[in-house]
């Protein structure tokens, strides 16, 4: 049977399920295999499909992670960002180059990938957007507001309208208190736009927003204690989250707001105090509770370390504990048991560096 008369639902079906590396080789087959693979639908089909596989698939082989870094060239004032992804193999574990990029030099915070898309940005050289998968990287058209610079933002996606929105947030050069603060929204898509948002919010601790199940999340204060201010990406509202009662009265900068992959909000205790430092209590939201668990050593603090993935009832922990492999370390929240992860020390050129969970995708933004 010639290619010809195979049906078009059929080729489609055929491709969704077709890895991204090959997906973009196949668009060289002809015209119809080209737009069929460009057209939006198809991305994003493509992509459920394999959150999906990814979902349903319980072994370790199917985590991926990626690795961001920064190497600069103090000589020649460049920055190039590369990005490595990782899979859990235990008998051959190995780090794969996807992308590298030169950018402004600078340093630069990291975001979690959503949907394939990294984000990444600095005060002075603003932000940028990058799909390592197929080497797609743009930099965001800087705000107009004069006077204004960037101190931080967040990256995520409105799955009613299947557009990607950056909430900028910018503070009066002059500034020195909330009141000089104000959001702008930029929606990439069919009807790009940019929204702004005056004052009204405050954004006491400067680290990104964190994206998960369609909100924007930060922790913030008042004279009643902290809890986690909330920015719903499709309505552009604010809301409130409580904490856990038994940690509202604590100090608010003794908490990190991470996403764990797979829209998993956490609230991470950094009171190491307890037991010695060898203790980590993490709160999962639910979408209206919290859930505590708890990282528990028997003899090493767990103070240089911070959780990054969280799968199959395991917490991915990135940093220094004596005496367990450098850097990545599994932790199983039902045995406590802690396992290395991930050999990949001679590749990764860059002691210093973000990772994250990661799902491979054809996504581009429409700016």
């Amino acid at each position: 049977m010639g290619m010809a008369s195979i049906p078009d639902s059929l080729i489609f079906e055929f491709l969704i399920r077709v890895p991204v590396k090959s997906l973009s080789r196949f668009k060289c087959v002809n015209k119809f295999w080209r737009s069929l693979i460009s057209n939006p639908d198809f991305m994003y089909t493509q992509l459920q499909t394999t959150k999906s596989t990814l979902i349903n698939h319980h072994d370790d082989s199917s985590n991926c992670l990626i690795i961001s870094y920064l190497l600069h060239d103090h000589d020649h004032n460049l920055t190039t960002v590369h990005f490595y992804t990782i899979k859990d193999h235990h008998d051959h574990p190995s780090a794969f180059l996807e992308f590298s990029a030169q950018v402004t030099y600078d340093s630069y915070h990291f975001l979690p990938p959503c949907n394939g898309l990294l984000c990444f940005y600095s005060a002075r050289a603003g932000i940028y957007v990058c799909n390592p998968s197929i080497g797609y990287i743009v930099r965001i058209p800087d705000s107009i507001a004069s006077g204004f610079r960037l101190l931080s933002c967040g990256f995520g996606f409105d799955q009613h309208t299947r557009s990607y929105k950056i909430i900028r947030i910018l503070e009066k050069v002059a500034a020195d208190h909330d009141d000089g603060l104000r959001i702008e929204v930029l929606t990439m898509g069919v009807n790009s736009r940019m929204k702004m948002i005056y004052g009204g919010f405050r954004f006491p601790n400067r680290q990104p927003p964190v994206y998960a199940n369609g909100f924007f999340y930060w922790i913030n204060n008042n004279s009643s204690g902290f809890f986690i201010q909330s920015f719903d990406i499709g309505s552009e509202r604010f809301g409130i989250i409580q904490v856990p009662e038994n940690v509202s009265g604590k100090d608010w900068r003794l908490f990190s707001l991470e996403e764990l992959g797979g829209d998993q909000l956490c609230l991470v205790d950094l009171d190491f105090e307890m037991e010695g430092k060898k203790r980590m209590d993490l709160w999962m939201f639910k979408g209206v509770s919290w859930v505590q668990e708890t990282i528990l050593h028997p003899s090493e603090p767990l103070d240089a370390t911070r959780p990054v993935a969280f799968h199959s009832g395991e917490i991915l922990l990135h940093g220094f504990i004596r005496g367990l492999d450098p850097c990545l370390n599994w932790y199983h929240l039902q045995t406590r048991r802690f396992r290395g992860a991930y050999n990949y020390t001679g590749q990764i050129l860059s002691p210093y560096f973000h990772v994250r969970p990661y799902v491979h995708s054809l996504v581009s933004l429409q700016l």
